[in-house]
């Protein structure tokens, strides 16, 4: 049977988007990205379309051109999915205690219970893991040593998960290649993401580094983020067009970089991102702020314009510190609109408050449900265009008054989006059923799918992994 959609409309049109490109080009050329890094400047000396001046790298238009139509051919075209996809959260130094509500400094337990957590919500009916490699930490241990505390986290990872331990970048790389032994003896290939831009317009060195040690190891993947995060009015022009511009300039000055360090080998994706910092506040505005909303779109249509497909990924982020009414206005209106601009993955942010700075778990499982509502609405709703259908119906109800017990009635009840976190029931039956509050049914739902957790490792590989991180604690000293 057809079904009637319905998608967000308006922005940017193709004039407004050839201007950008045309003053990405200007910036590119005339005033480059300062690279303190001399291997890295060395190596971009002299080559073709680029031109090094002290620190800084300048790149010609017809290089930068030729780089926006290769990413634009790349790939095959993908389509928007119907299908909505809700990821955990990145790495929270704090978290909202099932217990008492209160918002504390996360533990190394915590690390574990909420692995599980998002493990056992994988086999739900909104999926987690099914894209960037997995689940990520939802909390970071506060009680475990310095040198370790990435270590620990990858550790807990690869026990209680099938994926990705943190994503987090390494400070001591002996700790990283213990890492990748305990990926390696776990049966998996250990996933090093180098974020290295910074806004505005410069690269950072560390990052360089971490690419030139690692760029021809062929044991574990490699992925240099491209990916800039310029704050509107902090570390970017606040008005549009400017923020886009300076964006997409240092992600494609990342792209030839990268491209340039490494012959090719390692794989670039143009991540086009733009946040709005609030002033006032020295924080990000997310979905309290309509504002935000509508750049977001415009991103989306940048993205489309640059790389030729639709843009389908993106956090999932608010600027509430509890699962309060702060935090559902924001993530609904969040998701509502984002899934009707086309995005389908929400890659990283279920349950994730006060922009990724605390973890609650009765926000995750209010995510989650809202995920499932974001892929009703996208669904949209049957259409009977068989001829004749609609006068049938009331040809055959309307005499009697009974619509309730007609076969298109009963055929279509499955239709309608169910909830038992948000129930539609009347104050009589919210009564007998003892005045539940969504917090506490939430909070209920996560600590069953905590007890469902039933990954469990070799005991081989467990034992490979405590000699490793008995290893690891010698040498960090503790």
């Amino acid at each position: 049977m057809k079904r009637i959609r319905y998608e967000l409309a308006g922005g940017p049109d193709a004039r407004d988007l050839e201007a950008v490109r045309g003053q990405v080009l200007e910036v590119l050329e005339k005033v480059g990205v300062d690279c303190p890094h001399e291997r890295t400047l060395n190596r971009l000396a002299g080559d073709t379309g680029i031109r090094v001046d002290g620190s800084r790298v300048y790149f010609a238009p017809s290089l930068v051109d030729a780089t926006i139509e290769a990413f634009r051919r790349a790939g095959p075209q993908r389509a928007v999915p119907d299908e909505v996809t809700i990821g955990g959260p990145w790495n929270c130094f704090n978290i909202e205690d099932m217990e008492t509500g209160r918002v504390r400094a996360s533990t190394s337990r915590d690390v574990r219970e909420m692995f599980k957590l998002l493990y056992a919500a994988g086999g739900g009916p909104v999926m987690l893991g099914a894209v960037r490699g997995g689940p990520v930490s939802p909390v970071f241990p506060a009680d475990i040593p310095g040198p370790l505390q990435v270590l620990y986290v990858e550790k807990a990872g690869i026990e209680l998960t099938r994926t990705t331990g943190s994503l987090l970048e390494f400070g001591d790389e002996r700790m990283e290649e213990i890492a990748i032994e305990m990926h390696k003896a776990a049966g998996r290939r250990y996933r090093m993401m180098v974020e290295f831009p910074i806004s505005p317009l410069r690269f950072n060195p560390r990052g360089l580094d971490k690419i030139w040690t690692y760029r021809d190891r062929t044991d574990i993947d490699l992925y240099a983020a491209a990916a800039p995060i310029p704050q509107a009015g902090a570390t970017a022009p606040r008005v549009l067009p400017g923020g886009i511009v300076q964006s997409v300039a240092e992600t494609y000055a990342g792209a030839i970089t990268v491209d340039r360090i490494t012959e090719g080998r390692i794989p670039v994706r143009p991540e086009f991102r733009l946040e709005i910092s609030d002033l006032r506040t020295m924080t990000t505005a997310f979905g309290g702020a309509p504002e935000y909303l509508v750049t977001q779109m415009a991103m989306r249509d940048v993205y489309r314009y640059f790389t030729g497909n639709p843009r389908i990924e993106c956090c999932f982020q608010t600027n509430a510190k509890r699962c309060d009414l702060q935090a559902m206005m924001e993530k609904t209106s969040w998701v509502v609109v984002h899934a009707l601009g086309g995005f389908r993955d929400f890659w990283f942010g279920a349950g994730q408050l006060s922009m990724d700075e605390v973890f609650s778990p009765a926000q995750f499982v209010i995510d989650l449900e809202l995920g499932r509502y974001a892929a009703r609405l996208v669904r949209g709703v049957a259409w009977d265009d068989e001829p004749g259908a609609a006068f049938r119906v009331i040809a055959e109800a309307a005499p009697g008054g009974d619509y309730l017990t007609h076969d298109s009635t009963m055929g279509a009840l499955g239709d309608l989006h169910e909830s038992d976190l948000f129930p539609r029931t009347s104050v009589a039956q919210w009564r007998e059923a003892g005045e539940p509050d969504l917090r506490d049914r939430a909070i209920a739902k996560a600590k069953a799918l905590i007890a469902g957790h039933d990954h469990r490792l070799d005991e081989r590989v467990q034992r490979e992994l405590d000699r490793l991180w008995a290893k690891a604690q010698a040498l960090a000293g503790g």
